[in-house]
């Protein structure tokens, strides 16, 4: 009977697994898609439990620090992808448009983007629910493209 229990408690918690799978299958995609561009100045640092932080290891252009994105599978029903902006490079708007995401405002349980004004750069919020990760193949995407911009104009 004990035996019994203790398989329904691995049930249980491959359930939840599974469940967690797609964002966390996203999330590696997504950086071996970064990978793939061959960025030897990229870092992709595991940072739990949030996801992987995107360091520069040349530093950044218009900001103290080396850190210029992190790429968050810590929930269930959403990948978040944040990324530093140089001020004046681009607007929430051009953004929403290129990327086909409407704008949002803080996480509204949608896929959508949200820019965020610093004092010394702009961060853009990128929500990506399961309808949306589901239909997205990041290696030849326009997320892609856009990470890779925004790479090449926050890195020195």
């Amino acid at each position: 009977m004990h035996g019994v229990e203790h398989d329904e408690g691995g049930i249980q918690m491959t359930v939840k697994e599974n469940q967690e799978t797609l964002v966390h299958t996203k999330a590696k995609e997504l950086c071996s898609a970064m990978e793939l561009r061959g960025w030897a100045s990229t870092k992709f640092v595991p940072t739990p439990p949030y996801g992987f932080t995107l360091v520069s290891m040349t530093g950044c252009r218009a900001w103290f620090g080396k850190r210029w994105g992190m790429i968050c599978d810590d929930m269930d029903d959403h990948l978040k992808l944040v990324l530093d902006v140089p001020r004046g490079r681009s607007s929430a708007d051009e953004i929403s448009k290129r990327l086909h995401l409407p704008l949002v405002n803080g996480n509204e349980g949608k896929s959508g983007v949200e820019m965020i004004d610093n004092r010394d750069r702009n961060t853009v919020v990128i929500y990506l629910y399961i309808d949306e990760l589901e239909s997205t193949e990041f290696r030849n995407s326009e997320i892609m493209e856009f990470v890779s911009d925004v790479r090449r104009w926050s890195c020195l």
